[in-house]
């Protein structure tokens, strides 16, 4: 059996567990920005992600019988299929037992969070198939000595920075393991110079952005008409003070998550199996030590220093999870080792059983269609021509989508308040100070209201008028003057909000919350507070795990009086997420409220803190 025939395999076993899985739509978060910029070869979210946006769209125009979500979700789940493909050759490269990589890599492919984002537009799975490839390539150069194999090493490695930018996290381990095993490269400038060109020329990839940026109808996240604009899309300056922001406990809060995250991203009973690998590439093969160990230490000083959504951070440690794959395969091959070879094939079916029977229901989007059909109950409410101002993930992308790819409501016009992909503003004026920046779009909001269109808002932020008030209308707010008279908005339908078997999802949840949450605000202005506390209160249990949610509820019943039940969601969504200082100062309000003034000092005490952090 060769390589090949292993890693072949495998893909087609990932492949179809992914098939029958795929989510069928649009997703939540930044799935449909993703297949906006693939499809249609726009420009996505920092760092652009040129090679999956070409890669994809290629993938797509085989499948013309297919939704454009449906074929980008098809793209994404080749790719993580290619990554388990490739994974297990490796391992049957580096002696591991056929039948054992082909379990360790399909564990991979099965793990709960490989999985969750290989069936949905997402581009880890081509980032992590790229990485796997570099780790490959550093071996092959390692044994071989060839300049040949440097010169392709460094072009990996730069095509991998266009996939995502955890490519430099392998990094350390392939410097420190050539230094190592071909220490004689080092005496060799014009090779390594030669190698590092190779690099720009597969980095060389990113010319894509500029070149096509604000060409088309596709997704373009923002404009990218000068070196530094392009610099910081490049860079992901979008995030960088998201990193190495939290004080000591905040990274301790991380590790103990992600301890919680490794030990069930498998099986916990093959938790010994991965420590036991661990040692076995200590003694039998130290390159893959080095280089795994490297890239999960790499990984995890940057991701424990990273503050974001709770929600959001399993993704972060993807390349921790890889390396993990590759001790478990190591650590079974040692097992196999030590009982008679015909127990070696039913060892490795029970670990790929164990995987794949624990993460299956939770990973299964194949009838998940709830952030479709949200932003189709949006649409479907608006009235002719009506303008709507979006704000945050959750529904702008996947309301994006539904208007620029599949072309639902032409005569609605979206604008992004964060300026991402729809903004209010012409390009030209993002030259302009930040302040300058949003006064100009209060004015233009101002002008909208003022218009003979209707104006919507998914989210309530601050009149651009004064006097002017948000009413609730659907699932979206209207903006109207005091003295308007329009009719009321259909009543919310909230079949979607319940929707079957997509609690274990907390992106999802959280848009059926939003159902939840609109029925309240509706029920307030009608003036049944009762209903309306009812309704907050279900939102809130809905996404029980949202720190945003969890604050908007909050948020709400302190504005209505309800000062004890708005702490106690307050203090949850501190729970949540500790370092966010909002909960913190709704919490002084809520005590300031009832008189207890030495609490309130305390918590805005506390909010001051986390502002000062670095």
């Amino acid at each position: 059996m060769t390589a090949g025939i292993v890693g072949l395999a495998t893909g087609i076993a990932a492949l179809a567990v992914y098939g029958m899985t795929l989510c069928p739509t649009v997703y939540v978060e930044g799935s449909g920005e993703l297949i906006g910029a693939a499809y249609k070869l726009g420009t996505a979210h920092p760092t652009g992600y040129p090679l999956f946006c070409l890669s994809s769209r290629l993938i797509a125009l085989a499948l013309p019988w297919v939704s454009p979500a449906m074929a980008i979700n098809v793209a994404s789940a080749l790719f993580a299929a290619a990554c388990c493909g490739v994974l297990a050759a490796v391992l049957y490269g580096r002696g591991v037992r056929p039948v054992v990589a082909l379990a360790a890599a399909l564990a991979l492919a099965f793990s709960r969070t490989f999985w969750s984002q290989a069936v949905i537009a997402e581009v880890y799975g081509l980032a992590l198939l790229l990485v796997v490839l570099v780790l490959a390539q550093t071996l092959r150069t390692c044994e071989r000595k060839e300049p040949r194999q440097v010169l392709l090493l460094g072009w990996l490695m730069g095509l991998g920075l266009t996939a995502h930018l955890m490519q430099v996290l392998v990094w350390p381990g392939v410097v420190a393991v050539l230094a190592w095993r071909w220490p004689a490269l080092w005496r060799r400038p014009l090779l390594l110079a030669q190698g590092m060109l190779a690099a720009l020329g597969g980095y060389s990839l990113v010319a894509y952005l500029p070149l096509r940026n604000g060409r088309g109808s596709g997704f373009h996240w923002g404009p990218l008409g000068d070196l530094a604009a392009l610099w910081q899309h490049l860079s992901g300056a979008l995030y960088r003070s998201s990193f190495f922001s939290l004080p000591l406990e905040g990274m301790l809060l991380n590790a103990q998550r992600w301890l919680v995250q490794a030990a069930g991203e498998f099986h916990l009973a093959l938790v010994p199996l991965i420590a036991w690998g661990g040692w076995a590439a200590w003694r039998r093969d130290r390159s893959v030590l080095v280089l795994v160990g490297g890239a999960i230490a790499c990984n995890l000083i940057a991701a424990l220093n990273y503050h974001r959504d709770p929600n959001g951070l399993p993704v972060f440690y993807l390349l921790s999870i890889v390396g993990l794959a590759v001790w478990l395969g190591m650590g079974l091959d040692a097992l196999a080792s030590r009982v008679r070879p015909l127990v070696s094939v039913p060892l490795a079916a029970l670990v790929v059983a164990l995987v794949l029977t624990a993460h299956y229901e939770a990973s299964d989007r194949r009838e998940n269609w709830v952030a479709d059909r949200y932003g189709r109950d949006i649409l479907a409410d608006l009235p002719e021509g009506a303008i709507l101002i979006t704000e945050g993930d959750d529904a702008a992308f996947a309301l994006d989508y539904l208007l620029r790819i599949e072309g639902l409501r032409p005569d609605v016009t979206l604008y992004n308040r964060m300026g991402r992909g729809t903004d209010i503003l012409a390009w030209s004026e993002y030259a302009l100070t930040p302040l300058r920046r949003e006064q100009l779009r209060w004015r233009r909001e101002a002008a909208l209201a003022r218009g003979k269109r209707p104006l919507f808002y998914l989210v309530p932020r601050r009149s651009p008028i004064s006097g002017w008030v948000f009413v609730p209308a659907g699932l979206v707010y209207r903006l109207q003057a005091p003295n308007d008279s329009t009719e009321a908005a259909p009543q919310i339908e909230m079949g979607n909000a319940l929707a079957a078997d997509f609690f274990r999802d907390p992106w999802v949840r959280k848009i059926q919350s939003n159902y939840y949450f609109m029925a309240g605000e509706e029920r307030l202005w009608t003036g049944d507070r009762a209903g309306a506390m009812a309704a907050y209160e279900q939102a809130a249990a809905t996404a029980f795990d949202s720190r945003t949610t969890r604050f908007n509820v909050a948020l709400k019943l302190f504005e209505i009086g309800e000062l004890d039940r708005a702490m106690s969601h307050a203090a949850d969504a501190a729970a949540i997420d500790p370092w966010q200082p909002t909960p913190y100062r709704l919490m002084a309000h809520i005590e300031q409220e009832q008189g207890r003034y030495d609490e309130a000092r305390r918590w805005r005490k506390k909010a001051g803190e986390l502002l000062r952090v670095p």
